[in-house]
This record gives structure tokens, sequence and C-alpha cells, in this order.
């Protein structure tokens, strides 16, 4: 006995509604037929019927199934119960010993394993045909029940099968579904971050530019009234621009292949310097040394850290210049952008850098960032070259 503790034999039907509408229906016809016969026979057999039902609702019961420590009672009841049921019904020639023994068996096979109720299904019947059932001699006629009775056992056993099958089947799909959903709520989450970085990258910095030149106006305002209107038509210049880059954003997601227009990298440079330094008067120094032309996606990675990089220095360190230099080093190409901002000992990577960060590292690069208090940021980028055409 000690040794079935660590042997599961209950295996019932992976539909735990499906498996208590058996239970039942079996248990109702069980206690009904030994009921049945107990009266039939005039009373007699009382406590084996007793302990017949007894046995049968212990080892279906949920305490016993669901500790390990009462799989043991599960594993021997059957065994006493077979033993019960031949001891009662014993010769007692009223066709109702042939329907329970159906039942105890239909019972097992769907709620043990096979190796475990299949021998109870066939050991069973075998002893009942060969031990007390009229004509048990002839083998013929014994082959012939044995085979009508597979058609029973069979069935019993393939249903329940299929029943799991089914289960298992249901709950794939299910998993499959909420994958499904899943992935699809990280494609949505993956593209609203992208419209993000987008629109931080394209009407961030034309944002920071209207903001620079709106507060030279006011600066301005009493001294230069004519400068101070000039940069107020800049800003509302870029506000307007900022508003059909969120529009142009919105719509058609700029760059979806990674461009950067018709521009070269270093076209692309100079167009954002001489905007910048138009609407802000900030300076600017470009020394540019790169000669191999660059694959689209490069370009449009390092023309987007640029913008970054002028964004921050003109949002956070107050710069009034900036030196940009693009330099190449056999396969290597650096960009270095620093300005004479106020700077600091330590600093945190905002959402813009941290994207930048993320492509800069997506495509083989590596990104840097040195400062100093009053001494401005140094912001370094370095990556393989990958040619383009051209």
């Amino acid at each position: 006995m000690c040794g079935l503790i660590n042997i599961s034999t209950v295996h019932t039907l992976s539909n735990t509604k499906v498996s208590r509408l058996f239970f039942y229906g079996l248990a109702c016809a069980y206690v009904i037929l030994l009921l049945l016969y107990f009266v039939l026979s005039q009373y007699k057999g009382f406590m084996v019927v007793t302990i017949l039902i007894g046995l049968y609702f212990i080892r279906h019961s949920k305490q016993v199934l669901n500790h390990p420590k009462y799989h043991p009672i599960v594993a021997v009841s059957p065994i006493v119960e077979i033993v019960l049921l031949f001891f009662l019904f014993l010769r007692s020639g009223t066709e109702i010993e042939s329907i329970v023994f159906v039942l105890f068996i239909a019972d097992l096979l769907l709620h043990y394993k096979s190796w475990y109720a299949f021998p109870f299904a066939y050991g069973g019947y075998l002893a009942y045909i060969f031990l007390w059932s009229p004509g048990g001699e002839d083998l013929w006629r014994n082959m012939f029940h044995i085979l009508s009775y597979s058609f029973l056992v069979i069935p019993i056993w393939s249903t329940k099968l299929l029943l799991n099958q089914r289960d298992i089947n249901l709950r794939l799909n299910e998993s499959l579904i909420q994958e499904a959903r899943t992935r699809e709520e990280m494609a949505a989450l993956k593209e609203r971050t992208r419209i993000a970085e987008e629109v931080h990258d394209t009407v961030g910095h034309t944002l920071t530019t209207a903001i620079v030149a709106l507060e030279g106006a006011q600066l301005l305002f009493n001294r230069k009234p004519e400068e101070s209107l000039r940069k107020i038509l800049i800003a509302r210049e870029q506000l307007k621009q900022g508003l059909g880059n969120i529009r142009q954003v919105v719509k058609t997601l700029k760059a979806k292949d990674g461009t950067v227009g018709d521009l070269g990298l270093m076209e692309g440079i100079q167009k954002i310097m001489t905007d910048t330094e138009k609407q802000t008067g900030v300076q600017f120094i470009l020394h540019y040394e790169a000669v191999t032309h660059l694959i689209s996606l490069q370009e449009y990675v390092m023309i987007n850290f640029i913008k970054e990089s002028i964004t921050n220095a003109l949002k956070h360190g107050k710069a009034s210049a900036i030196k940009i230099s693009v330099l190449e080093e056999q396969d290597t190409i650096q960009v270095i952008v620093k300005d004479n901002g106020s700077g600091c000992d330590s600093f945190i990577y905002g959402f813009g850098l941290k994207s930048m960060e993320e492509r800069i590292e997506a495509i083989g690069g590596q990104l840097s960032v040195q400062s100093e208090p009053m001494k401005g940021f140094t912001l370094h980028v370095r990556m393989p070259v990958a040619k383009g055409d051209g």
C-alpha cells in the first residue's frame, strides 16, 4: 500500500463540469440498482450494499482526490468493491449484476488511468463468465461475449480520450487567441512608442527653436522692437511648421523607410543649422570630413541624433554656440555635437536621448555623453560605416 502512494491511478476528464455530470449520472444509476437488488433479495446483504455505496462516494470525494496522501484509498477501493460485488451477486440470477458491473467498469474507465481500469474491465468480466455465468465452459460463446463486451468498453474509453482531447484543443485555442491578442497589444504599444519618437524628433526640435525665438523677442521687445517682431514672426512660422509636422506624422509616420528625404547627410545637417541659426541666433560650426555615402537608415539616425542634441543644448544648456563634427576613420564614422551651455556634473537620459541611444545601438553604434559644469555637453556617436548607393 505504501508503494501506491507515489503512483497516481486517477485520470478523470479534464473538463470538470463534464466529469461531474458523468459522475452524478453513473452514481445515481449505480446506487438505485444496488438498492433495487437489496429490495428484490428480500433485504439481504445490507452491510455489503452500504459499504459499496460508501466506498464509491468516498473515492470520488474532493478531499480524497485532491490530497495525494489519500490516493491509496482511491487505488485500493475498486479492488475491495469488485470483490464485494462478486460476493453480493454470486449466483443471484437477477441480471441486475450485469448492469451494475457495466456501470462500475464505466466509472473506472472514465475516472482512472487505462493501465489500471482495463485489468478490472476484462479481468472482472472473464471471472464472471468462467466462474458462474451459465454456459461458461463454451469457449466460442465466451469469445463472442468478450468481443461484444469490447464494443461497450472501447467506446467508453474512446469517449474519454476524445473529450479530453477536445478540452486540450479548446485550451490550446484559447492560449493561441490570448497570445495573438498579446502580440496585437505589443504591436500597438510599439507603434505608439514609435509615433511618440517621431513626434519628439520632428516636432520637439521645431517647438524648442520657436520657444527660444519667443524668449529672444521678449528680451528685445523694449530695446529693438523691429528685431523682436521679426523673431515673433519666425516663431509663428516655426509653430505652423510644427503643426504641419504633427499632421504629417499622424498621417504618414514620417520616413517610414528610414530615409532622410532627398537630402544627403551633409546637406541635411546644413539645413538644420541654417534653420536653427535663423530662428534662435545660435552660432554653428560644422566640421565635415566624411566621404563615404552612408545608407539611408544611418543618415536618418544621424540627422535625428543631431536634432536631439541641438534641442537639448538650447532647452537645457541655454547654449549660444554649437560645434558639429562628422569624421570618418577607416570603417568607422563619428558624429560629435559639442555646445557651450551650462553643463552639469551628472544627468539622466530623457525620453529623446534614451530613444536615440536605442536606435543607435540597434544599427551597431555607441552613444557617449560628457559634461562638466559651465563647460557644456559633448555627445559622441561612433558606428561602423555601411556604404550606400551613390
